[in-house]
């Protein structure tokens, strides 16, 4: 991408028990072994949105704009930003297969 900046990060909205709760289920216990973070547990009452840190204590993530809710993900607009923002990305992307984030994630024997 050439930048440790995140134009788009999506994360879910969930109405439980009377409130609305954020949660971001994008990495599961792999991928965050893999990438060096800890899981983010959820207990339906408090937001689970990153980890704030990685296991060695270093700065890990945290969301630079609030695009609002959606009540459905905005491709065109996520696309266009990415043609903007990471435009060899966008171009390599189109040749890559789906699955080929996870394949980079897989632990290696």
């Amino acid at each position: 991408m050439g930048t440790d900046s995140f134009v788009y990060h999506g994360y879910t909205d969930l109405y439980l028990e009377g409130r609305w709760v954020k949660a971001t289920p994008a990495f599961d216990r792999g991928l965050c072994a893999k990438f060096g973070v800890t899981a983010l547990d959820f207990d339906g009452r408090a937001d689970s949105l990153f980890q704030p840190f990685d296991v060695a204590g270093r700065r890990h993530m945290e969301y630079l704009l609030d695009r609002g809710t959606r009540e459905d993900v905005p491709v065109p607009e996520i696309m266009a930003a990415f043609a903007e923002h990471y435009p060899g990305l966008t171009a390599r992307a189109a040749a890559a297969p789906v699955n080929q984030f996870r394949d980079e994630a897989r632990p290696t024997s």
